[in-house]
């Protein structure tokens, strides 16, 4: 398990309240905070160190801790004046990492200069990754890590015959990797040995594109080379 470190979570919205909830679950210190005192009152069953208070006061997030924190989030959102007064107390706290969460691609560029070390978009990569999952149904998750690459689980259509790892990608250059296969309800990492059946979730990870070329292959492909013969 990676080393405790002390979390301050600012601003418990959805993002937030998840975020904090999932580093309290892999045991993390977590110190967080939001305005409004239902946010407070949401994740207080599973939170002790958790306030209201105003992410713009000096004052009260030296009281609670939050300059003493390992890292820092700034989940308030669409709040911009809150969001930027809050990262430029946490550079001044010298908190190590601040990771602020900004929905206007606008303010990225403004909070970086101001002292963020990494600025989330989540509902830039939430649209993202939803557009994708639209157009292509056997699509179940899609996970952007960065701005090249993604991780997508793909269902394989039922009626697919086998196909060897090894020996398929030996043959062709999909540029992907297949990381896990899901098959009748059991999870396992594939080696060159294993194959690909029907009714499979493989969850596979390179660029979009790839991604792409390699589901049409896994999921029409056979269906193409059959209207070619009848053409």
């Amino acid at each position: 398990m990676a080393g405790k470190k002390t979390f301050a979570v600012i601003g418990l919205g959805e993002f937030g309240l998840a975020l904090a909830t999932e580093l309290v679950n892999l045991g993390q210190d977590v110190i967080a905070i939001d305005s409004k005192e239902d946010n407070v009152e949401r994740i207080s069953t599973v939170l002790d160190t958790v306030f209201v208070a105003n992410a713009t006061d000096e004052i009260a997030l030296k009281e609670l801790g939050i300059d003493e924190a390992d890292v820092a989030i700034v989940c308030i959102g669409e709040n911009m004046e809150a969001t930027i007064l809050a990262t430029v107390l946490l550079k001044e706290f010298n908190v190590p990492a601040i990771l602020v969460r900004v929905d206007d691609d606008y303010y990225i560029p403004i909070i970086k200069k101001l002292g963020a070390t990494e600025v989330i978009s989540p509902q830039k990569h939430a649209g993202h990754d939803f557009a994708n999952r639209l157009v292509y149904e056997d699509y179940r998750d899609y996970y952007k890590l960065d701005d090249k690459y993604s991780i997508v689980s793909i269902v394989v259509n039922e009626n697919r015959e086998p196909i060897g790892i090894r020996n398929e990608f030996q043959s062709h250059n999909y540029g992907i990797n297949v990381v896990l296969i899901v098959r009748d309800g059991k999870s396992f990492v594939p080696t060159g040995e294993d194959v690909i059946k029907g009714g499979d979730t493989i969850y596979v990870i390179g660029t979009g594109k790839d991604i792409h070329d390699f589901r049409n292959f896994i999921n029409e492909g056979k269906r193409r080379r059959l209207q070619k013969a009848t053409n």
